[in-house]
């Protein structure tokens, strides 16, 4: 999220960015206006956007926790749906007129965790594959107007997002039956594309004159949407487990 904002500016696009980290939003460039919110928060959110229009929201809002099903609490799944697929949708709300009255775009930044399973991964894929199918849905919804709604599904990124997922593990380790795998997970290197690669690719999605609905950002993760569309989900299930 950052990188892109840094580029959109760069671009001479005038830029808000609104987050609940509010340390994060110390260290944006004094170009970009920063209100400080939570997207699950419709008073935040309408308060930050009383004094400007809306041209094109880009939401990035994230949160991701891994685990065993049974090994995490309701409200674990409760705050991945909050933010990752209610957040999305309380923003969007808040700023559809104003993104209406200026034929503005909707880019919401999902993940290929949204079309396809992960061990130990079901809060955060669950909360994506929301996002997915409500983007599909308001897609066809204003097809008769001059709105565009995009999808942009990286793979992993490196930002940090996934070391901080991971980490939820270490409270588990002592007593899940799932410890030896969550110990390996622990110990071994998050791979990921450098952001610099993700911006770009949400850069297309702003700036596109005529946007594809979807864009993916890693080769991985163009390969898994193709994969699990033709392919059968038993195979899709082996060549995942052969990974972890």
């Amino acid at each position: 999220g950052r990188r892109t904002a840094l580029k959109l500016v760069e671009k001479g696009h005038s830029v808000k960015v609104f987050d609940s980290d509010e340390e994060a939003l110390e260290q944006l460039d004094r170009e970009i206006e920063a209100f400080h919110g939570d997207v699950r928060n419709s008073d935040d959110l309408e308060q930050a956007m009383t004094d400007f229009e809306v041209e094109v929201l880009v939401n990035s809002a994230g949160y991701q926790k891994q685990g065993a099903v049974e090994d995490m609490d309701i409200e674990t799944f409760r705050k991945h749906i909050e933010t990752n697929y209610l957040g999305t949708v309380n923003a969007i709300k808040n700023a559809m007129p104003s993104i209406r009255r200026s034929n503005g775009r909707v880019v919401n930044i999902s993940s290929i965790a949204g079309k396809t399973g992960a061990p130990f991964l079901s809060a955060y894929c669950g909360s994506k594959h929301a996002v997915e199918g409500f983007s599909d849905s308001l897609r066809m919804e204003l097809k008769d107007s001059e709105t565009d709604v995009v999808i942009v599904e990286p793979g992993p990124i490196r930002t940090g997002f996934n070391e901080q997922g991971r980490e939820h593990l270490r409270n588990f380790v002592p007593s899940s039956r799932f410890s030896n795998w969550y110990s390996k997970k622990l110990d071994s290197p998050v791979d990921g594309v450098e952001t610099e690669k993700a911006a770009s690719k949400v850069m297309k999605a702003v700036e596109a004159e005529k946007p594809k609905t979807r864009y993916t950002v890693t080769k991985e993760a163009f390969f898994a949407r193709k994969f699990k569309r033709f392919f059968p989900d038993r195979w899709w299930d082996r060549i995942i487990l052969s990974r972890e």
